[in-house]
């Protein structure tokens, strides 16, 4: 697809942060959240055999953007990418990720959370940089950050809820990525959870919820 379409697509939404060591669970969560009007998934390297689970997604749903995250080493972006992996997301500063994704045009997301790392994050192939841990910080951040930075955008992750996500964009997030507050305490049984906190999630945008 190309970094420009996945970032294009990306821009506006919520990611959902699937982690989890369970992958049946996993992929449950994961196809519930797409079936209630969440468009990007972010599939982490805590879940077992993540890449392959990373290819089911991206076959039964074609219309979503299935990605993963908590890269921390080559060989896991390699198999991301031959499971179909659209984007590339870790939680810390890599320059061999962002190298690896910047010569394959693969969009790429390292986090940060000070100035200092903002601008590494970006210099070495973010094409947003991940805000986190989002719950320590303030969506008065990004508006701070745009004055030295206007060239970079942000991704809040972590700590995003109904009652502040309007908030984080109004300030000028990119897009945000919202992991436990979707799937904290979520099992086979309770599926019906998730799908009302992803209708509050998407209803605090104005979006309401629907099929993907």
């Amino acid at each position: 697809m190309g970094k420009a379409l996945t970032k294009e697509k990306l821009k506006n939404s919520v990611v959902a942060i699937i982690r989890c060591t369970d992958r049946e669970l996993a992929g449950k969560i994961a196809r519930t959240a797409i079936q209630s009007g969440i468009k990007a998934i972010e599939i982490t390297f805590t879940v077992e055999n993540a890449a392959q689970l990373i290819g089911e997604l991206t076959r039964e749903f074609p219309q979503a953007m299935i990605g993963a995250g908590t890269v921390l080493e080559i060989a896991q972006a390699e198999a991301a990418v031959a499971g179909g992996a659209e984007f590339i997301v870790t939680p810390c500063i890599l320059e061999d990720i962002g190298t690896f994704c910047r010569d394959r045009d693969l969009f790429c997301s390292m986090a940060a959370t000070t100035a200092n790392e903002v601008y590494h994050s970006y210099r070495l192939g973010s094409d947003v940089v991940k805000l986190f841990p989002g719950e320590f910080l303030s969506p008065a951040l990004i508006k701070s950050l745009k004055g030295p930075f206007p060239f970079i955008d942000f991704m809040p992750t972590g700590g995003i809820d109904e009652s502040n996500i309007k908030d984080w964009f109004a300030k000028g997030a990119f897009a945000v990525g919202a992991g436990g507050y979707l799937s904290r305490g979520i099992n086979e049984d309770n599926l019906d959870i998730l799908k009302e906190r992803c209708g509050k999630l998407l209803g605090a945008l104005g979006e309401g919820t629907g099929k993907a």
